[in-house]
């Protein structure tokens, strides 16, 4: 089930919003290079929360121990290999609405 996770005039081209749907928190990044996604908010190394990472347009980098992702697939490109949970996006009427689904934070990854 699809839930507001901004207005779309909050995002901008190469920056990130942070957002919680369903309890859940999100980063609504927009590549420099692509279209709006949203990953899990929290880094997969140590579950860190991502809402102060670095981010470069192209590269997520988690301020807590530097593992940087790839901001087109959530795949970890300094750190061990893993990737952030992406969740399915669409823009209707002027909101970002992202499906968490049934995903439990605290559950397996």
């Amino acid at each position: 089930m699809f839930g507001k996770a901004c207005d779309f005039n909050e995002l901008r081209q190469g920056k990130y919003e942070v957002a919680v749907v369903n309890r859940i928190l999100l980063m609504i990044v927009w590549p420099t290079r692509g279209n709006p996604r949203a990953f899990h908010g929290m880094c997969p190394h140590a579950n860190e929360p991502l809402a102060d990472a670095r981010f470069d347009g192209e590269t997520l980098t988690c301020a807590h121990h530097d593992w940087a992702f790839s901001s087109e697939t959530g795949a970890c490109i300094k750190g061990q290999p893993c990737t952030l949970r992406e969740f399915p996006l669409k823009i209707e009427n002027d909101e970002v609405l992202v499906d968490t689904g049934d995903f439990a934070p605290n559950g397996p990854r």
